[in-house]
């Protein structure tokens, strides 16, 4: 059993996998394509008017390592930064879904404090949409604090649950990574390489391959999968918000 909002997690996840997979494919097949005098463009049955920066490079394998390389990099970058997003929107969500199922308020709220005025509060029509906006409020402001693995626990904390410490230590390396592909070009600081030294990297930026995407995903799941049975456990879910309950 599983939320709906954790099944749509792993669904994304899929996607993800579909694509950086078949990225993977289609350049080791690119890479491993003759040599010849034209241009890469043109090798690949394209013209310099439909593809000018590639007709501008020569059909070598040195260019074409070049190119398909940068092209898996930039897609698992991609992967890492949609992963950190999606699993943000789900600690997002199942936080909003707890509030409506209902769960002590001062738990809940903490030290947030967040404004609301009452003619909104009348605009929202129902009371499962005010408290989702108020979920959505508290959610932000620990986002704001830009400290993902403070996010995580407190986020746990207000649904009553004890964060898994290694399955957190675990992702963490590839939840941070996501400040530094997005702010640094994948270029890491001082802080990060002493915080993760397994992670790989190559003149100080990190390495994003296809293994480095795979092992973000098992180590991200794991995690949410681990926080999704303790809050399905805790029934702080209602039936229609899990996935697979006869009311779908």
């Amino acid at each position: 059993m599983k939320t709906k909002a954790f099944q749509r997690f792993i669904q994304r996840i899929g996607y993800y996998d579909s694509d950086i997979e078949l990225c993977d494919l289609l350049v080791k097949s690119y890479l491993n394509g003759p040599n010849s005098d034209e241009n890469i463009a043109v090798a690949l049955s394209a013209t310099a008017e439909s593809h000018p920066v590639l007709a501008g490079r020569p059909n070598t394998r040195a260019s074409r390592n070049t190119t398909g390389n940068h092209l898996k990099s930039t897609v698992a970058a991609a992967y890492i930064k949609d992963l950190f997003e999606d699993f943000s929107e789900y600690i997002s969500e199942v936080m909003t879904k707890a509030a409506i199922k209902g769960i002590n308020p001062a738990q809940f709220v903490g030290d947030v404090k967040i404004e609301i005025q009452a003619r909104d509060i009348l605009s929202y029509g129902t009371w499962d949409q005010v408290v989702s906006h108020i979920s959505g409020e508290i959610f932000r402001k620990l986002e704001n604090e830009r400290n993902t693995r403070e996010l995580i626990r407190k986020a746990s904390r207000r649904l009553g649950l004890n964060v898994d410490n290694a399955l957190l230590d675990a992702a963490m390396p590839y939840l941070d990574a996501r400040h530094i592909l997005v702010h640094r070009d994948g270029k890491t600081d001082q802080k990060y390489r002493d915080t993760y030294p397994a992670v790989r990297l190559r003149n100080e930026k990190i390495v994003t391959d296809l293994t480095f995407a795979k092992d973000a995903k098992t180590a991200v799941k794991a995690l949410g999968s681990d926080i999704d049975a303790k809050i399905i456990a805790a029934d702080l879910i209602r039936q229609q918000d899990l996935s697979g309950n006869a009311a779908e």
